[in-house]
Parts: C-alpha cells; structure tokens; sequence
C-alpha cells in the first residue's frame, strides 16, 4: 500500500481550520485588552510581556554584553550574579501578575496556594494544579505564572548557595521556565501576536498620514514594521529611564539590553535580508534605510561590546548608574535619529521635534554643552601659556562655574572625572603642579569635545571652532 497524499480540499480543510483557531485565539487576546483597558492596566500588562520576552532572551548567552575574551570563556563562566538579577525579576513579575487579577481573583489564587502550602494533601494539590492547566481565563494563565516563578525562586535559592553557577546549569534553568511560561496559554497567546493595536501604534498623526501616503504596499508595510519596531525599542528604555530618574536598583537592567540587543538585531536581519531587497526600492529610500541599518548596528557594538562589559560584575552605585545612563541614553539617541531619518526620506521637511517634543530641547542642549567646553578648554589652554598664581583662584572658580552649569548635559560617567581635576587644581601647591593637572585636563575636555560632536542630533551642525576672547 502506497503513501497516502493529503487531497486538495483536505489541506484547505486544515489551513481553514487553523485560521479558525488563530482568529479565536486573536480574539480572546483582544477581549482580554479590552478589559484591561476599561480597568487601566494595560501598561501593567506591556510590562510583564516584557519581561516575559526578557526571560527568553536573558537565557541565551549571545545576547548579554561580552568581549571576545568572554566569549571564548563562556562555559567557565560563573553565572551567580545573572541569577540573582532573574531572580529580582520574577518578583517584580509576580507582582505584575497580581495587579492584574481582579481582587476577588487575587484573592482565592492566595487561598488555594495557601491550601497547596500548608494543607498538603495530595488531592488538594493535585485539583490546584489541574484547575489552573485548564485556564479558562487569561486570570488562571496569571496564576499558573505566578506559581511558576515562585517555584524557580526556590530553586534559584538554593543554586545561591553554591560556589559557582555553570552555563549549563544557567541555560538549563532557562529552558525550563520558558517552557513553563508557555504553558501559560494566554501569557503564550499575547507573545505570539507581537503587534498590538492597545500597544502598538504610530500615534504621531503627521507621521501616521507619511506612512499611508507611500504608495508601494510592500514598502508601506515594511516602513510601518520598522518604525513600530523602533517606537517598541523606546518603550522599552522607557523602564530603565524611570529607575535613572527614581533612583531605583539598575541591575535588573540587563534583562532590557538584553532584549534590546536581539530585538535590534532581529530588525537588522529584516532590513538586510527583506527592505533593502525590495525590487524597484527607490535609491534615496535605499540609502536611508542602509544608514539607518548601520548606524544601529554601530550602537550595539558599543553598547554591548564595551560600554556593558562586566556591569553584572559592579557593586558600587556611581559606575553602575554611569553605564546604564550612557548606554541608555546612546540607545535612546540612535532609535530616536533613526524614526526622523525614515520620515525625512518621504516628507524632508519634518522635523524631529515634531515626533519627539525633546528632540530639539537635545539639538540645543548639545550645541550649548559643545560650546562651553570650547570656551573652558580655550581658558585652559590661554592659562597654561601665561598664567600666574595669582589667577589660580579665578581659574577655580572658572572651572567650577562649568561644573554647576553645563556639566549636567553630559554622561554621569564624566562627572566624577571632571570633579577629580577640580580637585588636584585646589590642592595644587604651586604653580608647575597647577599646569601638570591643567595639561591631563586640556586632554579630557578635549575628549568630550569629540563625543560630543558626534552625537546624532549634531550631524547637521559642524563646528567652526570659534575665536574666544
């Protein structure tokens, strides 16, 4: 007996069939929003998909900052301090979960976990845990994830004590709380509907009117994909903007680069390997689309191959808030530059504070700093000719007037260099020891000077180094 070939109609069969289950499935997720919405808890919702995504990413190694050297050494790596930042994580997750539980809800899931915990009959443990794998509602989805994540803190307690965490163990663990995440069937649902209306939209109507008017379907649809991945990217350094201004515990971090590195890299693919080979793709188009690519990808070389290196390893406060500031802020900077690099290749008059309000408040801020380090490294270097030691206390208070004026539109990360300098002027003793510090400052301004004039938002405006009286 011959293989038995499926017919035409029954491939229809099945294709209409798992429509019909991707439409259900569609559907109990908007309804789901919806609710949300009515009770204002969608933003805790975008949240925990985050961090969910997080979960997936954190545990595939390849999307954590690293050097080389690191890489080549990942299997002897001790992964302890990782742990711990997932472990911060799931807290903050379980409590997500809870905030989006009716009261009621929340309520009986305390309850019947108290009954599991301290009845501990097996009966009752076996009816719990077989209620919640029914979810008949995105409710009992929220439930089993809480129980999910309170069994990997109890598991992640106890490898705390060990002398070492392996990459075995750290990417084992990570298996098997993706999966049981899955397990969560609307948590599951509301992963695989990546773009979202209540999440996901252009809201910038001028913008939103560009994207329409571009009259390829293939192009307007992949321009839309680009830039609703970019808005995304930006929510996301949302969070961590929040912990900078709240003064909050910047480790758990990590887990948002993460899922910045392989989101930013996942766009890189669909550019290179969809947009840019678009057939009639027009070449201004192409060349945007190309810089865009570029630039990004230039970002994540940085970021995550320098600027992040080792920052799980930190403990002190100042540079832990250094490079999550400076590696934010550059993130922030290129996914901004590269929302007004697309919309000015269809409309070359918007202008970027049309769709970011502080787009050009930072053209201003960076013109202003750029100019003030000219003017304090023209002082620096005017003195080092032909200062005396009576014009010592002035050029204190010269340097001193930058520190509380400009120096707060630059990196956290200069500041206490820029502090130290002051300092070795103040305590100087004479006049030669004055200029030996002056000459290792003149270098550092000089430095800033230049990373400062290549940020982003200056592309259009070169410096003339002016005359300074």
């Amino acid at each position: 007996m011959g293989d038995i070939e499926p017919t035409e109609s029954a491939l229809t069969g099945a294709r209409q069939a798992l429509d019909r289950v991707s439409e259900h499935n569609r559907t109990a997720i908007d309804r789901w929003l919806e609710m949300l919405g009515r009770e204002q808890k969608t933003d805790y919702l975008f949240e925990l998909e985050m961090w969910v995504k997080c979960f997936d990413r954190f545990f595939r190694v390849k999307n954590h900052p690293m050097s080389e050297q690191e890489s080549r050494d990942i299997v002897r790596r001790d992964f302890s301090e990782e742990l711990k930042i997932v472990r911060n994580v799931s807290l903050r997750m379980s409590h997500l979960c809870t905030e989006l539980m009716s009261d009621e809800r929340a309520e009986i899931s305390r309850f019947d976990r108290y009954i599991e915990n301290y009845v501990r009959r097996e009966y009752v443990l076996d009816g719990f845990i077989e209620k919640l794998m029914q979810q008949p509602s995105p409710e009992d989805s929220l439930s089993l994830l809480t129980e999910s994540l309170t069994d990997l803190r109890a598991v992640v307690d106890d490898l705390a004590r060990l002398p070492k965490v392996s990459f075995v163990a750290f990417t084992s663990i990570g298996k098997i709380v993706n999966r049981e995440i899955k397990r969560c069937r609307y948590i599951d649902l509301l992963i695989a509907y990546k773009f979202k209306p209540q999440f996901d939209r252009i809201e910038n109507h001028r913008l939103a009117a560009i994207i329409k008017g571009i009259t390829s379907d293939q192009l307007r649809q992949d321009s839309a994909k680009i830039l609703l991945e970019l808005f995304r990217l930006l929510r996301y350094l949302h969070f961590i903007a929040e912990d900078l201004e709240k003064d909050k515990p910047l480790k758990n971090s990590l887990l948002i680069f993460s899922l910045i590195n392989s989101e930013v890299r996942l766009l890189l693919e669909f550019i290179e390997n969809k947009v840019l080979k678009l057939r009639n793709l027009p070449q201004e188009v192409f060349q945007a689309v190309d810089s865009v690519s570029y630039a990004l990808n230039m970002e994540l070389k940085k970021i995550f191959g320098r600027e992040l290196v080792g920052f799980v390893y930190l403990r002190q406060a100042p540079p832990i808030y250094a490079k999550v500031e400076n590696s934010h802020g550059l993130l922030r900077d290129a996914f901004q530059q590269s929302v007004v690099a697309l919309s000015q290749v269809f409309d070359p008059d918007m202008r970027g504070d049309e769709i970011f309000p502080q787009f050009q408040t930072k053209v201003e801020q960076s013109l202003t700093i750029r100019t003030e380090i000219w003017k304090l490294l023209v002082y620096v270097r005017q003195f080092i000719e032909t200062g005396t030691k009576e014009g010592v206390a002035p050029l204190i208070e010269r340097i001193a007037l930058f520190r509380d004026g400009s120096l707060k539109f630059l990196m956290y990360k200069d500041w206490d260099a820029y502090e130290q300098f002051l300092e070795e002027i103040i305590v100087a003793r004479t006049l030669e020891e004055v200029n030996e510090v002056l000459h290792r400052f003149g270098v550092f301004l000089e430095t800033l000077l230049g990373q400062v004039n290549m940020r982003a938002v200056l592309a259009d405006h070169p410096f003339d180094y002016p005359d300074v009286e």
